[in-house]
């Protein structure tokens, strides 16, 4: 009986949890701009409400043993069942979801190169697997290939490089932007975009620009938009430090990159809760033969791109939840559509979406959930009869 209890018990707990994301979730991401004042007064009476609801499940236990029960004590009963159910259902949903992970055409995630920056402060390699490790300067270089049918051949191998959430403070060690910035000269992209949320306050836009931008360099340029958190630290001084970096920002525009008859034109939308995105402005003027990269800071953005050609859109915001449990994933994911946007590739009414956990943390910690820069290279749908291409 009692080991029955504690497991109904760890499973309310979950569900406990889910409950309260669920509805911060809804309630904030559900509109297509954050009110601010609502997501403060939900974060201030949402977590206490559930906390304060918990002494209802040892209430529960306490007049079972007692074989009696109140009223508090059905209540106590109910709510344990209610959450227990919810929580069990939350844990089949993320099994199911990581045993079948979502395959998105024309897509192909080559190996990856694992940098670590720091010694692992845990000497069993299990434990390190299992979560018992900050993997906070593990940096990844992840690598894809993008097929889009109507690329033109002097556009095939076509190289992006992806920064997102870089949030730079002064806690977090100083040698990882630097490294990123080299990681990122190391693949030699013919652009980088760069995805928002650069620092989480405004005392550290200098260190911002100290840190990230020299040498941050491509072919054919380094593109930006804004995060929320850029919003609330101050966007027009970000902008102009960072465009005096050599940094061009795309807020609801689009630069169109020509080689030979070839061309790809770069997408800015701004950010979704926070900025104003306007896809007719950001979309104006590019010929529909034109494949196009949309880079925005938020995955929910997706959700205003159908009926328009977008062949590949890159954001991020999530820091893929940051916190993941093994088996099972993000507990807590910023989005709408919460752990099915965490990270990676997906597919929404054949708009392909790549969505990246980004590089700072806030607060400095990340488990099971390391850095990422994400390195997408383009290649030409090969028609049937043509051979297949070298390497």
């Amino acid at each position: 009986m009692k080991t029955a209890f504690f497991l109904l018990l760890a499973c309310a707990l979950f569900g406990n949890v889910r409950i309260g994301v669920f509805l911060l979730n809804r309630s904030v991401f559900g509109t297509l701009h954050e009110k601010n004042d609502l997501m403060k007064w939900l974060l201030m009476t949402i977590p206490p409400l559930m906390l304060m609801l918990t002494p209802l499940y040892w209430l529960a236990w306490q007049e079972a043993g007692a074989r009696r029960l109140t009223g508090l004590g059905m209540a106590g009963w109910s709510w344990l069942v209610i959450t227990a159910s919810v929580g069990i259902y939350w844990i089949i949903d993320r099994a199911l979801h990581n045993t079948n992970p979502e395959r998105v055409p024309g897509t192909r995630s080559l190996p990856s190169t694992i940098v670590k920056l720091r010694k692992a402060h845990i000497p069993i390699a299990l434990l390190r697997k299992l979560g018992a490790h900050n993997d906070l300067y593990d940096l990844e270089i992840s690598r894809h290939e993008l097929e889009i049918e109507d690329l033109a051949p002097e556009l095939d191998g076509f190289r992006i490089a992806f920064l997102t959430d870089t949030h730079v403070a002064s806690f977090m060690r100083r040698p990882f932007y630097r490294e990123c910035v080299e990681r990122v000269r190391a693949e030699q992209p013919d652009v980088v975009l760069l995805g928002g949320d650069f620092v989480s306050f405004h005392r550290d836009i200098p260190l911002m620009a100290e840190l990230l931008l020299p040498g941050l360099e491509a072919r054919e340029g380094v593109f930006a938009v804004l995060g929320n958190h850029d919003y609330w630290a101050g966007p027009e001084e970000i902008q102009s430090v960072m465009s005096e970096g050599g940094v061009q920002f795309l807020i609801n525009r689009s630069v169109t990159i020509r080689r030979g008859r070839g061309s790809i034109a770069i997408v800015g939308i701004d950010e979704m809760y926070r900025g104003d995105p306007d896809v007719d402005s950001a979309l104006e003027g590019i010929d529909d033969s034109c494949p196009r990269i949309v880079l925005s800071h938020h995955p929910d953005v997706i959700a205003l791109l159908h009926g328009h050609r977008v062949d590949l859109m890159v954001g991020g915001h999530t820091h893929g939840g940051q916190i993941r449990l093994p088996w099972f994933g993000a507990i807590v994911v910023p989005s709408k559509h919460e752990g099915r946007y965490a990270s990676g590739f997906h597919l929404e009414r054949r708009i392909r979406m790549y969505v990246s956990r980004g590089l700072g943390a806030v607060p400095p910690i990340r488990i099971l959930c390391p850095p990422e820069i994400a390195v997408f290279t383009l290649r030409r749908a090969l028609d049937e009869g043509e051979s297949p291409r070298a390497g």
